[in-house]
């Protein structure tokens, strides 16, 4: 589904990402873990088309989408949300679902508000569709309470809401759990499993919570300064002598 290659960035002289590649399969939940500082958000930012690549190609589905723009991104059934929670404080929770809906029409804000039947239609569908994100990720009973009155952990799902609003084939989550304690880490991550199942999703996650990564991923990929030192399953990454020296530390520390 996503095809890496040769992926690098360069900021003034300074190489954020070199010569990075991996692939992503359909239905697959991988983890791209790494240090503060190894490139993993750099990486987002250009799978996404948030920033143009230094070098290097990036497909979905196919379709060469190296360099953007995220809006075609989006189209395609690519989506991410960040690492911070990107959301609109003062507008309500089904306001801000609505904002990741509308990524996915074709026409201007004003026509989708205000044009024909067929648009109409749409809107209808839209409202349906965003009634059936609240559902799924628990925030139904708040879809009118203002977001930045929501708790963190509630902020961090509304984040995923506003992705999967645009009803993507492939979700990238950069920290979703960052801030949460075990017990809600521990959910977020059940959530993230029966949303694959629900919606088919195939996902990338960004995250620095090993015993989250660790029971969710299929597949790793590990950072550190911008290169890729290893790649594979959960075991064969633990047990890498590479990863642990340089990022993972002793092994017991997997299960603090």
């Amino acid at each position: 589904m996503l095809e890496v290659h040769g992926l690098s960035k360069t900021f003034g002289g300074l190489a954020a990402l070199k010569d990075l590649s991996f692939s992503v399969q359909p239905g697959q939940i991988v983890g791209l873990i790494g240090p503060n500082g190894a490139g993993k958000t750099t990486a987002f930012n250009l799978i996404s088309g948030t920033l143009p690549p230094s070098a290097g190609t990036v497909r979905f589905k196919g379709h060469d989408i190296t360099g953007g723009p995220p809006s075609r991104v989006v189209k395609l059934g690519l989506a991410r949300t960040f690492q911070n929670t990107s959301i609109y404080p003062k507008a309500t929770v089904a306001q801000n679902v609505y904002r990741g809906a509308l990524a996915r029409l074709g026409t201007s804000l004003p026509n989708q508000l205000f044009s024909d039947g067929a648009t109409r239609t749409a809107l209808a569908r839209l409202h349906e569709q965003v009634d059936e994100v609240l559902t799924l990720l628990g925030l139904a009973s708040q879809r009118d309470a203002l977001a930045g009155n929501l708790s963190y952990g509630h902020q961090k799902r509304l984040g995923v809401a506003i992705g999967l609003a645009t009803q993507p084939e492939m979700l990238l989550l950069d920290e979703p759990a960052a801030g949460l304690n075990p017990e809600e880490s521990a959910a977020f991550g059940e959530l993230l499993r029966s949303l694959r199942t629900q919606r088919q999703l195939t996902l990338l996650l960004v995250e620095h919570h090993m015993a989250l990564v660790m029971g969710l991923c299929e597949h790793i990929v590990v950072l550190v300064q911008g290169q890729k030192i290893a790649e594979g399953t959960p075991q064969a990454v633990r047990d890498n002598p590479q990863v642990i020296e340089a990022y993972l530390g002793a092994p017991e520390e997997f299960h603090a």
